[in-house]
């Protein structure tokens, strides 16, 4: 590849991509935390976001917002 050439730009998902990738996802990672009873599921979904929230704020203000 040369300096004027660009590498090809992949295509967006679906929005059902991005669901089916994101159902995986949670999946594994509650799956990771080694969960046992439904409190610990709940648990590590109020982590999961928590962090989703930090992250859209990162992405929206372009800063870290402490959330409590």
């Amino acid at each position: 590849m040369t300096i004027n050439e660009r590498a090809p730009v992949t295509p967006r998902l679906t929005e059902a991509e991005i669901t089916k990738l994101a159902v995986k996802t949670v999946q594994e990672f509650v799956n990771a935390c080694h969960c046992k009873n439904e409190d610990d599921i709940l648990l590590a979904l109020s982590f999961w976001l928590n962090v989703g929230i930090e992250v859209g704020e990162l992405v929206k203000h372009g800063k870290k917002v402490v959330l409590q």
